[in-house]
């Protein structure tokens, strides 16, 4: 079954890059997949960057759509629709340099998506995860302590709040 999963993942791929050479979709820029042979689905992970910085228009501001987002442990797990297919689209969550002075903390972040001028229009989603140690360094060096609890307010997810704990 897992198998059968893969190569009809494969061939719905290959179809719609073959329709992207048809549509004139430039091929000297392959579209980047990234297989996870190790998960029971074969589902697409790709990993985006997460940086400490005030000025997320600086790391792109294409158009995407959070489909549904969670914590677990260090990383935070995201799918994500967008638009697009010719050129490597780079996600980047931007948190902000500053806590909230709250109970519990809360941390404000952007996910800027650069498509790279991106001319094609085919639809994909993809899940992406995204390494927290740098929002948890910036708070062990903020405050001096090891463990903590953070609100992260990201805009898309469901109630634009997740908890992350340290």
């Amino acid at each position: 079954m897992a198998h059968s999963k893969v190569m009809i993942r494969r061939f719905v791929v290959l179809s719609a890059v073959v329709v992207m050479g048809l549509c004139g979709c430039e091929v000297a820029d392959p579209v980047v997949f990234h297989w996870n042979q190790g998960n029971d689905d074969d589902d697409v992970i790709q990993t985006g960057m997460v940086v400490i910085s005030d000025e997320a228009e600086n790391w792109g501001v294409d158009d995407y759509v959070v489909n549904a987002g969670r914590i677990v442990d260090d990383t935070l797990q995201l799918s994500l629709s967008y638009g697009g297919g010719c050129r490597d689209h780079v996600f980047t969550l931007v948190a902000s340099s500053t806590f909230e002075d709250t109970s519990p903390l809360q941390l404000r972040a952007v996910l800027a998506h650069n498509a790279d001028n991106d001319p094609c229009q085919a639809y994909f989603t993809f899940q992406y995860s995204f390494d927290l140690n740098p929002i948890k360094v910036l708070y062990q060096t903020t405050y001096g302590q090891e463990s903590g609890v953070v609100v992260l307010h990201l805009e898309g997810v469901e109630n634009d709040r997740l908890v992350y704990e340290f």
